[in-house]
């Protein structure tokens, strides 16, 4: 019928009626593939709770959180602020079978956000925890911790606006124990004799200290390069996947079975993270109890309850993810 129709308006209107309804069809037509092809690519599925939000309004949501009343969240103009950033990093260890060890890491990220999208970050570990490896348990000391950190990175980028701007930090180097002119190229040291290392956690041996179980210490360098990439879920949410590659040198250990090096290799679809606004702004959660305008790593874990398991989940380790 619609052709029909057509026919007799061009005959009955003549050629300038016929040049004006082609004009419309094509107006038609370029609306409808305008509209597809700038609808976003729905969000991977990740390891976090589904959240509560309803919006409002234009730019504002309301997100509930366990252990507080529910708060008006809503867009703001930049990213400025405190924000904790939970990552799960999976890594596959090669011991004969292959086994997952999933590394834990709760960062306090201080966000700087220039008008061009850009970002400084500021990245202080509150706590890094990584999972036992044939019931091998390895652990982070504080000197070691607080020798890295606090770290600032200038690559990251905000891009795009709301409902979902799309993040990314670009890489981030967490260097243990060794010199680098530049962190992400320059090569691992090979021999312990090599003058880019040295006592970074003052504890008068040679690179940094790591507890292997209840006995034995390794005495290492290493290089972890991270990069994460998301997009904003809720004003004060950012959800999306990490990618990690891990590097070591062990110099020395107490015990020979603690200098053991193993073969790893990254598993970047079950290594992902989750950001959360805490310094109150635009409604989000407010973690700086002494309201002096910043925000600590001991202010952050004296609050973990108010996070976890309502706001993060922990994944458990699946050994069948890391099956060649």
């Amino acid at each position: 019928m619609a052709f029909l129709t057509r026919d007799l308006l061009i005959k009955k209107y003549g050629d300038l009626s016929k040049r004006v309804n082609l004009s419309l069809y094509i107006l038609f037509y370029l609306l409808i593939i305008g509209h597809s092809a700038c609808e976003a690519p729905p969000v991977p599925q990740g390891y976090f709770q589904t959240q509560s939000v309803d919006e409002i309004e234009a730019g504002t949501q309301l997100a509930e959180s366990a252990g507080d009343t529910p708060n008006m969240s809503r867009y703001l103009e930049s990213l400025d602020g405190y924000w904790l950033h939970y990552s799960q990093v999976s890594t596959c260890v090669d011991i004969g079978s292959s086994l997952e060890q999933i590394n834990r890491s709760l960062y306090l990220v201080k966000v700087i956000q220039s008008d061009h999208g850009g970002l400084e970050e500021t990245w202080e570990a509150c706590q890094i925890d990584l999972t036992p490896v044939i019931s091998v348990q390895a652990r982070v000391p504080d000197a070691l911790r607080q020798s890295v950190y606090p770290l600032t990175t200038q690559q990251g980028i905000l891009v795009g606006t709301p409902p979902k701007p799309s993040y990314s930090s670009g890489p981030m180097a967490e260097i243990w124990g060794i010199r680098f002119e530049q962190n992400l190229l320059d090569p691992m040291p090979t021999e312990p004799d090599d003058e880019r290392i040295f006592d970074m956690d003052n504890d008068g041996e040679i690179g940094v200290t790591l507890y292997i179980g209840d006995t034995c210490l390794a005495y290492m360098t290493q290089r972890r390069v991270s990069h994460y990439q998301g997009e904003m879920v809720a004003p004060d949410e950012i959800q999306g996947q990490a990618l990690s590659v891990t590097e070591q040198y062990i110099i020395d250990a107490s015990a020979p079975i603690c200098k053991t090096a193993y073969q790893t290799r990254s598993n970047p679809q079950r290594s992902h993270f989750n950001r959360i606004r805490v310094d109150g702004l635009g409604g989000a959660l407010d973690f700086d109890q002494n309201q002096d305008g910043n925000i600590d790593c001991e202010e952050v874990l004296s609050q973990r309850q108010r996070l976890f398991p309502s706001r993060l989940q922990v994944m458990e380790v699946d050994h069948e993810a890391c099956s060649l």
